[in-house]
């Protein structure tokens, strides 16, 4: 139990936030997608007061469009298409290959056996991060996908509740409890965001009270 414990908590120096598909064509086809922007923008907008590295992908943008303005790419790292749903995907030239090589020989390898990232491995303090945050779209298609990529690689899930959804609440809520089953912790934005402050003493907790508290 102290030992799951302990894998609940985010460190600001050993965290990545992954950011799925938000984009143009989605819009009017997923539930409570303004909501989930409002509660996104404000975590990637902590992140970035954080210093904690951001990572986005779009769904075959040719055919889906761009990532929608309302999310300010300013600073992540740039938007890698894909067309698996896994964010997990060799196109992004880091963990994709290590999971590329997962899927393709079907079998559960440990970590020193997969190739060398050239992106993961290096963004958190010139290493690889222990815990990613995971939001965006769709809950049950590529978060859940990722999700299980990542796990599979040893990395621990955060996934914000209020900032993923799906084509309806059921495939939503759905994909949640299956990603608990498998190990991911499913929070908020604003349980993720002071997780990640930790102390009400930190240099920059007037910058994220006013983003996560803004004054109407």
């Amino acid at each position: 139990m102290a030992l799951q414990a302990a894998k609940a908590l985010l460190k600001p120096n050993k965290t990545v936030l992954f950011i799925s598909d938000m984009q143009e064509k989605f819009v009017n086809n997923i539930y409570g997608f303004d909501k989930i922007v409002d509660n996104i923008s404000k975590l990637l907008r902590s992140c970035k007061v954080l210093n904690i590295p951001v990572i986005v992908t779009e769904q075959n943008p040719e055919a889906m469009g761009k990532t929608i303005p309302e999310i300010d790419l300013t600073g992540v790292r740039r938007p890698f298409a894909k067309t698996q749903w896994s964010m997990c995907t060799p196109e992004n030239k880091g963990y994709g290959d290590m999971i590329y090589q997962y899927r393709t020989r079907s079998s559960y390898l440990l970590l020193k056996d997969f190739q060398v990232m050239s992106l993961l491995n290096k963004l958190c303090d010139n290493g690889p991060p222990e815990s990613i945050i995971l939001v965006g779209i769709a809950s049950h298609v590529c978060i859940e996908n990722t999700a299980i990529d990542l796990k599979v690689g040893g990395f621990e899930v955060h996934t914000a509740a209020d900032c993923c959804s799906s084509s309806t609440k059921m495939e939503r809520d759905l994909a949640f409890e299956r990603m608990k089953q498998i190990g991911c912790f499913i929070g908020t934005t604003e349980n993720i965001v002071f997780k990640l402050v930790q102390d009400t003493r930190h240099k920059d907790i007037q910058k994220i009270l006013e983003i996560v508290w803004p004054k109407n």
